[in-house]
């Protein structure tokens, strides 16, 4: 899965990863990043994946978002879309999400 791959690129404490794609193009990918802010504290601030894909990539209208989380391992773990992405993902014209869990993977249907 690309958004692993993505994940293990990340330098954040949870290492996230998100990928775009519609009609099974890849059309964008990011992974969680830190903020560059000195007014935050750069130990836990960060841009979620979702967040940083959605400002670097042109959305078309029900494209599909694939988010995955590596555990310190090297292992899947639960990487469902906070409220906030969910609502910025929808907002966009997203209308699925599939995301990483540590049994497998889940599907959120966008409203």
């Amino acid at each position: 899965m690309i958004a692993l791959k993505e994940a293990a690129y990340s330098e954040c404490r949870f290492r996230v990863g998100a990928v775009l794609v519609k009609g099974g193009r890849v059309l964008g990918r990011s992974c969680n990043r830190r903020r560059n802010c000195p007014r935050t504290d750069f130990r836990h601030a960060t841009f979620h994946a979702e967040e940083a894909l959605l400002r670097t990539t042109d959305i078309p209208r029900r494209a599909v978002v694939y988010v995955a989380r590596l555990g310190r391992e090297g292992v899947p773990l639960l990487a469902r879309p906070c409220p906030r992405c969910q609502r910025q993902l929808a907002a966009r014209g997203i209308s699925l999400a599939h995301y990483t869990t540590d049994t497998g993977s889940g599907t959120l249907r966008m409203s």
